[in-house]
């Protein structure tokens, strides 16, 4: 696909729209667009330019991957956007090794920014009962515009329970008459987390 093209997908769809040959080639990457991402990403500049890359793309090439790299392996800070699920799990993976569970409130401003975290109740190794009372408490305190409600599960599968349901409308619910934007509900494991909004049980 044309540069030209290929920019204005990027502009009007997003960068998730773009395939990774499309990525590469906003970089300049040339023919080595056509190889496996996961590949470049590790080359050197001396090894890009053996494949026929330019030097300063070559050098633009690997500092855009090394970026990459740190923002999806370092968790959001104060002040940083954190609406992405993947960026909350980073910022609550510490959870995924607790041997209880725990619920836990993402607070965020307007702009979906973080504020702090706050942890609202603990639990047994299958439990946390949590009342909405309680959940939203320091949303209310500390006049958070939204959060992400999130809490953990000790036996390492991510998958919600029919109560872990049941507790996200109730949750989401609650938000409402308060006020407050919910944003989703993640629940973190040594396997991974689960998003309700990214499999799409988060009603709006």
């Amino acid at each position: 696909m044309a540069r030209d093209l290929v920019r204005e997908r990027l502009l009007m769809e997003g960068p998730r729209a773009l395939s990774d040959a499309d990525l590469l080639s906003m970089l300049g990457a040339g023919d080595a667009a056509s190889r496996p991402v996961g590949e470049l990403a590790w080359l050197t500049v001396a090894e890009l330019r053996r494949i026929g890359v330019g030097e300063a793309r070559a050098a633009a090439i690997v500092a855009a991957f090394e970026l990459g790299r740190r923002g999806a392996w370092a968790p959001p800070r104060r002040g940083e956007r954190c609406l992405d699920p993947g960026r909350v799990y980073e910022l609550m993976r510490p959870l995924a090794h607790a041997q209880v569970e725990e619920f836990h409130v993402v607070l965020l401003d307007v702009r979906g920014k973080l504020m702090r975290t706050e942890r609202v109740a603990q639990g047994s190794v299958s439990q946390c009962p949590v009342s909405p009372r309680e959940a939203l408490r320091a949303a209310v305190r500390e006049g958070a515009h939204g959060l992400v409600f999130v809490h953990n599960h000790p036996s390492g599968s991510q998958d919600p329970s029919p109560e872990d349901a049941d507790l996200t409308e109730r949750l989401r619910a609650a938000s409402e008459l308060v006020g407050v934007v919910a944003r989703d509900h993640v629940i973190v494991a040594s396997g991974g987390y689960y998003s309700f909004v990214e499999a799409g049980r988060w009603r709006r």
